[in-house]
């Protein structure tokens, strides 16, 4: 019960921040990779992810009968990390890029993890579609708690171009990248990924890792 109750509440942390009611807009499952392996995560370790979009919401359009819909994250680089206590790692990125693809079953290539990455297929297979979404990160925080070998992460987006820009109107900042990770995945990824982008369509209190800790401990 332990384990479940700090689970909901680091999920309810990165994806659901004080002061804000979010909407869900896209769904993913995917891997990471870290130079140099996570953990531990050295200052200038460069993090990688890709993944499947396993859900699209209004306004974003999308045919997942004839498309797979992918996700690639990168160029998030490590500033280190801090330990806060001797259960809990917490992670800072620098700024990285984001990018969403749409590629048609009939005449694309399926994303493929294999193994080890970078390799043949990975991140090759999860970015050679149709430009749906790009955009960048910032404030990238990955939160690891080493008695449950799981975590959450959470970062901010702004989306400036693709073909599908269009049909987030005017709202092109003001989204949450979170969800949880854990342990598991094709030989040489670091973490498997369940997570979401959000829209905050109110300013956004932030969450202190020292604040989560007090609630759970409570």
């Amino acid at each position: 019960m332990r384990k479940f109750a700090f689970a909901l509440l680091v999920g309810a942390m990165a994806m659901y921040p004080m002061g804000a009611f979010c909407t869900s807009l896209i769904d993913f499952n995917g891997y990471s990779f870290e130079v140099g392996g996570f953990p531990i995560s050295n200052a200038g370790d460069e993090l990688s992810m890709v993944a499947e979009l396993t859900g699209l919401t209004s306004p974003l359009q999308w045919d997942p009968a004839n498309n797979q819909y992918t996700l690639y994250l990168g160029g998030l680089i490590s500033e280190g990390q801090i330990e806060p206590d001797p259960n809990n790692i917490v992670v800072t990125y620098h700024s990285g890029m984001i990018g969403l693809y749409e590629d048609a079953y009939a005449t694309g290539t399926l994303g493929e993890p294999g193994e080890n990455p970078p390799n043949a297929t990975s991140p090759s297979t999860y970015i050679d579609g149709n430009d749906y979404l790009h955009g960048s990160t910032n404030e990238f925080r990955v939160f690891y708690n080493t008695q449950f070998n799981s975590g959450a992460f959470e970062a901010n987006v702004t989306f400036e171009g693709g073909g599908h820009l269009g049909d987030l109107g005017p709202q092109t900042t003001g989204y949450t990248f979170g969800g949880m990770f854990e342990f598991g995945h094709p030989a040489g990824y670091d973490l498997q990924w369940d997570g979401q982008i959000l829209l905050d369509p109110v300013a956004v209190e932030a969450t202190t890792w020292g604040a989560v800790k007090s609630a759970f401990n409570n």
